[in-house]
């Protein structure tokens, strides 16, 4: 049995900001491979390896396969040379990191649900499947990326052995990742008790696991970068305009929402605000 809330560590942006620039060092040349970094997750989550044949053994299991077919068609289209340079394999696995992050956290507070395995397996298999084999670029039609993810995770969902409860979580949890869709999740979940067992708080714990890494200072500046890049082929004006300080304070004020229990313990807010504050100030000293 893992460590209850009462004997645990308090997990910190510090220790979580490390992880994310230890990926950054083997990014892309000693890359450790997203299988491993799945492992490592669930390892520091602390569960143990749960029964093949349980609902958390059924997840685990659906989670390893989406991650070795990520890491497959990523290492041949980054031989290619079209791996996007956002939506990649480094994407997925900040995604997880964050996640874990923010399940050891919502663990330490005794938020409902935390306590439980299934969660835990669901909430990372969410993660390494939320942007499955992704084309690069951004939606042209609402949810286009999102509701394809879905669709192409079906066969592996199946060959898991998922219930049709846990097929339609990961589904509903996927779909709310679109941008578009981030507010409405927070405002509909900010009057309840945020329980993990409930398929709206989970996705909105998703969210905030998809978008964490892009709100940090010392992670922000690159992934800025690398969407810009991504988005350059085909919209090179957007793309161009992602690089503005009048952009980034734009995303932090209406698209970084972190609401959850989970959020607040890490401090995720006050870092948004401190950012925000600089940027507002460094625009009106140029104006």
């Amino acid at each position: 049995m893992a460590n209850t809330s009462s004997t645990a560590e308090k997990p910190n942006l510090r220790h979580l900001t490390a992880s994310l620039r230890n990926l950054r060092r083997s990014w892309p040349e000693r890359w450790p491979g997203l299988p491993l970094v799945f492992e490592r997750a669930w390892r520091q989550l602390d569960w143990g390896l749960p029964r093949t044949a349980s609902q958390a053994g059924r997840l685990l299991a659906f989670g390893r396969t989406v991650v070795e077919q990520v890491e497959r068609d990523g290492v041949l289209r980054q031989q290619q040379g079209l791996e996007p340079a956002y939506h990649n394999r480094l994407h997925i696995a900040d995604t997880l990191v964050c996640m874990t992050y923010l399940l050891k956290a919502a663990r330490f507070l005794g938020v409902p649900g935390a306590d439980n395995p299934s969660v835990a397996a669901l909430a990372l298999s969410t993660m390494a499947g939320h942007d499955f084999l992704h084309p690069g670029g951004s939606n042209t039609r609402p949810s286009e990326f999102e509701a394809r993810a879905v669709q192409d995770l079906q066969a592996l969902m199946l060959a898991a052995g998922l219930s049709e409860v846990d097929r339609q979580n990961l589904a509903h949890c996927i779909m709310a990742t679109d941008p578009v869709r981030v507010k409405d999740f927070h405002m509909q979940v900010r009057a309840r008790e945020f329980d993990l067992l409930q398929p709206d708080c989970l996705a909105v714990l998703v969210q905030e696991a998809d978008i964490l890494a892009s709100a940090l200072p010392e992670t922000s500046q690159s992934l800025t970068q690398a969407l810009s890049r991504e988005w350059a082929p085909l919209q090179p004006r957007a793309a161009a305009q992602l690089l503005l300080p009048q952009n980034r304070l734009l995303f932090l004020e209406h698209a970084a929402w972190f609401s959850s229990p989970a959020a607040r313990l890490l401090g995720l807010e006050a870092v948004k605000l401190r950012q925000i504050r600089q940027l507002r100030s460094e625009l009106e000293l140029n104006s």
